[in-house]
């Protein structure tokens, strides 16, 4: 015989057992000043406790109009720099009594356009967003889909130059010149550079500090050494693919998924790193992966990025002003997967 389900318990219920109102039961269960007898309080939690009381959520946004939970709409739920970003969100969400929702959207514009409508139904306090690619391309339309909102949200790591709202991102023009300007003062002329082109977010920013610093150094742009990506393996291994064909001696990987590709191809191929190909990758989010290699990469601290993202989100839940354009500082960590090159500059 199916063994029943246990009968929720309600503030009734709970009521009804110890002798007073449910109004009262309420105030106390959700810890708001009333004169109850410390006793009779402490009757109400351990009831509540022994039958598994619930407090119920959808009824309490109606009397209070907050739903307490936060959203997050991320690209590519796969990749670890954005899967690392939403752990470190959700931590400090839960710390300040919300619940968080993450939808990815696959980098595609129209889930974008889906996912912030169906937020918005269910009510969520606020966004944080992260758009795809693809809505770099669909400005207009995507910051008329925003000026709809009717809660706060913030932008991070990839955001609109025409936004009028909160966004936190990293500097990644200077992130592509320190990159790129190590590699040169290691005596690498001939570098490639795997980028995102999308036109005015991180990818083309990464791509244009590669660009300053070989200007800076007077090295002339081989057309040949820029392979597009889009920042998933399969395109790193296709780049490989492609500068394997040329005599470049150092790539510019302006992401860490690319950077499992090209390494993986470059592998097959019997090529090493540093001894073949000296590599600098971007997000430091494979330091912990990677056996053997030790990559030399410009360095997006999480936890920063997080940390001031959640700060704006919450200070503009609390109806509180204050900046709304954070841009962090990016930092190269050298370790091992560049080698001097002195032969190409004459230096042997």
């Amino acid at each position: 015989m199916q063994q029943g389900c246990k009968k929720k318990v309600t503030i009734k219920d709970i009521a009804r057992e110890a002798g007073i109102s449910p109004a009262a039961v309420s105030l106390i269960l959700n810890n708001k000043p009333c004169r109850i007898l410390e006793e009779k309080k402490q009757l109400v939690r351990e009831i509540a406790k022994r039958e598994n009381y619930v407090v119920n959520q959808a009824a309490k946004s109606l009397a209070t109009r907050k739903s307490h939970m936060l959203a997050l709409i991320l690209p590519d739920i796969e990749n670890m720099f954005f899967s690392s970003l939403a752990k470190q969100i959700e931590n400090r969400c839960r710390k300040e009594g919300y619940s968080l929702i993450i939808a990815s959207s696959d980098d595609r514009w129209e889930n974008d356009e889906k996912l912030l409508r169906v937020l918005e139904s269910r009510g969520v306090d606020g966004i944080f967003l992260i758009m795809s690619l693809e809505a770099m391309e669909h400005g207009e339309r995507l910051l008329e889909e925003l000026s709809l909102l009717t809660m706060p949200y913030v932008m991070i790591d990839r955001t609109l130059l025409d936004a009028g709202c909160a966004k936190v991102s990293f500097d990644h023009g200077q992130g592509g010149y320190l990159a790129t300007q190590y590699l040169l003062e290691q005596g690498h002329t001939k570098i490639g550079c795997v980028y995102r082109d999308d036109k005015q977010g991180s990818g083309k920013s990464r791509l244009d500090g590669y660009l300053r610093a070989l200007a800076q150094y007077g090295v002339p742009v081989n057309e040949d050494y820029l392979k597009k990506g889009d920042y998933r393996m399969e395109s790193g291994y296709l780049a490989a693919q492609a500068l394997l064909a040329t005599d470049c001696t150092a790539v510019f990987l302006c992401n860490d998924m690319m950077t499992l590709g090209f390494l993986r191809r470059l592998y097959e191929e019997g090529k090493w790193v540093p001894q073949d190909y000296s590599i600098v990758s971007y997000d430091d989010s494979l330091k912990n992966y990677l056996l053997g290699t030790k990559l030399t990469t410009v360095v997006q601290d999480i936890e920063a990025l997080a940390g001031e993202a959640c700060r704006l989100l919450f200070g503009r839940l609390r109806g509180e002003g204050g900046e709304s354009q954070i841009l962090l500082p990016p930092r190269l960590k050298v370790r091992g997967s560049v080698k001097k090159n002195a032969a190409e500059r004459g230096m042997g």
